[in-house]
């Protein structure tokens, strides 16, 4: 009896990484795709153990309708290429949520509803301090707090959102301070105002995220948001996903969780529309793994998913620390001493002066000049004191009017 093959080796982790920056080189920028990452390959909507890259698609197109030149390689270099469906859309646009989560809250707290004046509403992440002030701040997502090109530094924040209720003139708790969408994620902070008090532990949990870790496939982790509540998911992939906003489509790193159970017969919801912004985190050690930035339109359990970037990536382009930071006011170094006069070139030296003001050669050669450089002296003049039985002195006068020099021979 012939011997069954053998598996195929899971390929190691450098080249799986090296697979996956030439796929996103060669086929990243395609109308259909919507992410490449580094997964689990999924055999008929089960999760087998063997990681590949992926690439994720809009819409999966029947393979004997594609060109040679639009199909995807079944593999590359000995890397499995997996093609997903999934189209994925920023999550702050929703109409249900946990009643008490879009409510005006006092304290204020990750897990709540929040929002820019412009903007529907989304989900406080974490309460994080300014590395360079101090001042505590809380994060959300760039589509929360700015959500367009209108936003400006200094614009009002709004707790509950504007779509759970939230008013400028009654409901401000703090302004925009500092936005960023790009390459390492979609985040916001805003100063807060102190008119209400404030907790740093997650809305309906005895969470509270005082560190980071980066995100591994396998992790089981939760959030806190507005709109679903308290949930957990697996990262069922790692790399980097196409969203479009108001301003444009942007790729962005991070990683992809999915429901607990294959195929989420459940049909449990791990994010919803409002969502965006929660912190998620490693429930057993607490330590903050990502931000919530999107999640699935697709109806279908099955394709139950969110999207998150790498949380502390997002703390070091906000210039921002989970934990308070100490302030040292440093004194302002002294103003350097002002450069003295420098002769103009061709002025007479001081023993010129000295000689017109009629001293005899006699008298100068006794003179027992300070250490003072020569322009200062012609500046404000000079006072000469002494005797003919010791050194004569030149002390500077500032009573002296500019370059007039006077005589004061104390002879015994």
């Amino acid at each position: 009896m012939p011997d069954e093959p053998e598996p195929s080796a899971q390929p190691d982790r450098k080249k799986v990484q090296e697979v996956y920056e030439k796929v996103i080189k060669t086929f990243g920028q395609r109308a259909n795709v919507t992410g490449i990452d580094i997964g689990y390959k999924y055999d008929g909507g089960v999760r087998t153990d063997q990681v590949t890259v992926r690439i994720h698609v809009r819409e999966k197109v029947p393979l004997e309708a594609l060109t040679e030149a639009e199909a995807f390689p079944k593999e590359i270099d000995g890397v499995p290429i997996d093609v997903i469906e999934g189209h994925y859309s920023p999550s702050s646009d929703g109409i249900l949520s946990l009643l008490s989560r879009r409510h005006r809250r006092n304290p204020i707290r990750p897990g709540i509803s929040i929002s820019h004046p412009l903007v529907s509403a989304g989900t406080i992440g974490a309460i994080v301090f300014d590395r360079a002030t101090g001042a505590p701040c809380l994060l959300s997502n760039w589509h929360v707090l700015a959500g367009s090109i209108f936003a400006q530094v200094g614009d009002a924040i709004l707790q509950p959102g504007r779509f759970d209720g939230g008013r400028r003139e009654t409901d401000t708790i703090g302004h925009l301070e500092r936005m960023y969408l790009g390459r390492r994620g979609d985040a916001a902070i805003a100063v807060l105002n102190g008119e209400r008090q404030v907790s740093r532990t997650q809305d309906h949990t005895d969470v509270t995220v005082r560190t980071t870790r980066r995100a591994g496939l396998g992790d089981t982790l939760a959030k806190s948001g507005r709109t679903t509540g308290v949930t957990t998911g697996v990262v069922d992939g790692m790399g980097r996903y196409r969203i479009t906003y108001s301003v444009g489509t942007h790729e962005i790193d991070g990683f992809l969780i999915r429901a607990t159970t294959d195929g989420n017969p459940d049909n449990i919801e791990i994010s919803g529309a409002g969502d965006s912004g929660s912190l998620w985190y490693d429930p057993g050690t607490q330590e903050g793994v990502g931000l919530h930035f999107a999640g699935e339109s697709d109806p279908a359990p099955s394709a139950e998913y969110a999207l998150a970037c790498h949380l502390d990536a997002v703390l070091d382009e906000l210039h921002i620390s989970l934990e308070p930071v100490e302030v040292v006011d440093t004194p302002a170094p002294p103003a350097p001493e002002p450069a003295p006069p420098q002769p103009a070139p061709g002025a007479p030296s001081l023993l010129d002066l000295l000689r017109g003001a009629g001293v005899t050669e006699e008298v100068l050669n006794n003179i027992d000049l300070p250490e003072i450089g020569d322009a200062v002296l012609r500046e404000r003049g000079v006072r000469i004191t002494g005797g003919k039985t010791g050194p004569v002195q030149i002390a500077i006068d500032p009573r002296l009017a500019r370059g007039e020099i006077r005589l004061l021979l104390d002879m015994e």
